[in-house]
């Protein structure tokens, strides 16, 4: 009797074998050839899976996006204090850094490729929901309603968070964990003093 095969964790295998070359060694690099060896199986197993290099490093990409998502939500429905639930997708482990390398790998398709685009829109609406969630919450605002002011700080601290993380990025040893959450620290407080004052 064949073994029984499931195709959803096997192409999500695939993919996440995709990711880690592109944090690696970057887009043009990959191949299905690499991707293929380096998930121990063949290129037949990859196309099977993804038509083309494209509709892979477009998961990829999408992969990224949910990773990091996905731990901010965590940290937010665990209540946990803003600059501690901010930190957790500064990179500064293993896996964010690799997370923040697919990133920088792709966000200079976002201009020119449609779906990149799409994509990176998509994620930073999302983003942008859940910042404006955490910080209605911190200020006793409903979450469910729209509100300029929150939208407006909202913005402003996904700025923060994500320049600092970029400068983190590209000088780690400049950047240790204690300097990124004091900054974040200093920008929340800008934004409490701001909220109390309408």
């Amino acid at each position: 009797m064949p073994a029984i095969v499931d195709h959803d964790k096997r192409r999500e295998q695939v993919a996440s074998v995709a990711y880690d070359l592109v944090a690696e060694m970057g887009i043009e690099a990959v191949t299905f050839r690499q991707v293929a060896g380096a998930a121990g199986s063949s290129t037949a197993i990859v196309s099977n899976y993804f038509e083309n290099k494209g509709h892979l490093l477009h998961e990829v990409y999408r992969i990224a996006n949910r990773r990091v998502m996905d731990r901010l939500q965590v940290a937010f429905e665990q209540d946990e204090d803003l600059v501690d639930c901010l930190s957790v997708v500064l990179p500064v482990t293993e896996d964010n850094r690799r997370t923040w390398h697919v990133w920088l790998a792709f966000w200079g398709r976002a201009h020119c490729d449609e779906a990149y685009g799409a994509e990176t829109a998509r994620n930073a609406g999302e983003s942008l929901a859940l910042y404006c969630r955490m910080l209605a919450r911190r200020y006793g605002v409903n979450e469910e309603v729209h509100n300029t002011q929150i939208e407006r700080l909202a913005r402003r601290l996904i700025s923060t968070v994500g320049g600092v993380a970029l400068q983190c990025v590209l000088a780690p040893e400049d950047w240790p964990l204690s300097r990124l959450r004091e900054i974040i620290a200093t920008e929340v407080a800008i934004l409490d003093a701001e909220f109390s004052q309408g």
